[in-house]
């Protein structure tokens, strides 16, 4: 069971997954030992990691899609499992509302094809595909602010992630990664949270051209930092997904606004609709956060469904629903 300040500290790593233990104990009024201790814990027990992984779109010509599979019930899990093992998902999910995974992936347009009339076609238990394109982001998890510290807290921790770095990172003309920061990607997956110190000296450069080749990277989008738990874990059990219809023109008025929810942790435009991914305390309170949203101008309409099962958070794919456990040194 964590303790506030446990919670705290989770929050602070959503926000800046890389934040060093002197900036999260300065934000949160602790001493700095204390905050370094309870954060290593909390990192060695699993509760929440810390990882590092290129935007796709960084490496090769790619889009975004979201991609809702339906399938027979006792087939689902089976099919959860298949779709977290896929390099191109980064997150899969599996619905209450009906029997169906809802995943976020990257893929080329030759690739679409293949996917869903060959290796999707050919899952026993498969029942139907769709996939749509991902117009937009106005909330990435990284952004997510739980009501566990302030905005101003949030903010001196780190700005908020840019969103259309993920939807436009070509247009705007945003470089691929050359082999020097692949190879600097390459120990972050490792080590999301690796030192100044350990990228130099695995990647054979000074310190300075360390900090410098990863601030360059994480301001133009090219890597993503995420610190991933379970929102149960610091006191948000209740995740759901939202279907947001609005009327034509409306979908980014309705966006913005529900980005700035406390509740909310990913929210997009995908083909002119609205979905959200949202985590709350109580029953009580996702009421609340639906009532909020129908009662927005252009708003026509929202239709909720619980996450029955996770398979795959942010690239990293569960194991029997939940969080894997932290490989040993």
């Amino acid at each position: 069971m964590l303790d506030d300040l446990d919670r705290q500290i989770v929050a602070a790593l959503i926000r800046n997954g890389r934040a060093p233990w002197r900036l999260v104990a300065e934000v949160l009024g602790q001493q700095e030992r204390t905050v370094a201790r309870r954060g290593n814990r909390l990192l060695a027990s699993g509760v929440v990691r810390v990882q590092s992984f290129p935007n796709p779109a960084a490496l090769a010509p790619v889009d975004l899609y979201m991609l809702r599979v339906a399938a027979a019930p006792g087939a689902l899990r089976g099919i959860g499992a298949w779709l977290a093992d896929r390099p191109e998902t980064h997150w899969v999910s599996a619905l209450s509302r009906a029997s169906e995974c809802i995943v976020e992936l990257f893929a080329g347009q030759e690739e679409i094809g293949p996917l869903l009339y060959h290796d999707l076609a050919q899952v026993d238990g498969v029942r139907d595909v769709s996939l749509e394109p991902i117009f937009e982001y106005y909330r990435t998890v990284s952004g997510w602010r739980p009501d566990l510290l302030t905005r101003e807290q949030y903010d001196a921790l780190s700005p908020s992630e840019l969103p259309q770095y993920v939807t436009r990172y070509e247009d705007l003309g945003m470089p691929r990664l050359d082999e020097p920061n692949q190879a600097l990607v390459d120990i972050l997956r490792t080590n999301g949270r690796a030192t100044i110190e350990e990228l130099a000296a695995g990647l054979s450069v000074s310190k300075a051209t360390a900090s410098r080749r990863l601030e360059a990277l994480i301001a133009s989008g090219g890597v993503y930092v995420r610190a991933i738990l379970d929102p149960s874990s610091i006191g948000y059990p209740f995740e759901a997904f939202l279907t947001v219809r609005t009327s034509p023109g409306d979908v980014d008025a309705v966006g913005a606004y529900v980005a700035e929810l406390p509740t909310t942790r990913w929210a997009a435009n995908v083909s002119g609709q609205l979905l959200v991914q949202t985590a709350a305390r109580s029953v009580v309170e996702l009421r609340s956060v639906v009532e909020g949203i129908e009662g927005r101008p252009g708003v026509l309409g929202v239709q909720l469904s619980l996450y029955a099962e996770i398979f795959k958070r942010s690239t990293v794919a569960y194991v029997d629903g939940r969080l894997p456990a932290v490989a040993a040194d």
